[in-house]
């Protein structure tokens, strides 16, 4: 227990602390020449040609995304709405049970305060019997509580969303091209960790 104590406010710590990105320096050789000039250039141009296809994918992706979740969440709310049936019948027999339950249990109770008193009192063997009968009978009942049916949960279009969406990029390979290209231009990319949120 102390244990699984310890991991969850590990957790917690982890869930607040720094959280890094990685940021590229780019750093031209110190001598550049027309023909290093132009590659770089052309580094350039490339990334260009390649993000803006990317780019437009991206928003062909989130377009069909949203068609997508619009979709789901009709077929979701057909699911929601029979499970929402079903829980108010299932919750109309719950009430029903536990109107009987703490009827008995009430019932039992007070018979086996009694029956309890007169043990103690008068040390008689049939109130005793008695008074342990009711005893077994209320433990019995309380690991037989009536239990609430569960609640259905509405979808959320925004979460349904959110998730149709997490499927689309805008990560095409074109930094990662432009990297080794002004590379092989002459020059140094040297990544850095940055810290965006929760910082020192």
């Amino acid at each position: 227990m102390r244990q699984a104590l310890l991991g969850i406010v590990g957790l917690l710590f982890i869930g607040c602390g720094p959280r890094y990105v990685i940021q590229n320096q780019y750093v031209p050789p110190l001598v550049t020449t027309e023909a290093s000039t132009a590659c770089f250039n052309g580094c350039m141009t490339a990334r260009e040609r390649c993000q803006t296809p990317c780019q437009a994918a991206y928003q062909r992706c989130l377009d069909d995304a949203y068609a997508k979740a619009k979709a789901i969440e009709v077929e979701e709310m057909r699911s929601f709405d029979r499970a929402y049936d079903r829980y108010m019948f299932e919750l109309s027999s719950y009430r029903a049970e536990r109107f009987a339950w703490e009827s008995a249990y009430r019932d039992y109770s007070r018979d086996l305060s009694y029956f309890q008193s007169q043990c103690e009192r008068t040390k008689d063997p049939s109130a005793c019997q008695r008074r342990d009968e009711l005893r077994s009978r209320v433990n019995a009942l309380r690991y037989r509580q009536p239990r609430e049916p569960w609640v259905p949960v509405r979808p959320s279009f925004e979460q349904i969303l959110v998730n149709q969406q997490s499927f689309c990029t805008t990560d095409c390979g074109c930094d990662q091209a432009y990297d080794a290209c002004f590379a092989g231009c002459g020059g140094q990319v040297i990544p850095h960790k940055i810290c965006v949120e929760n910082c020192d």
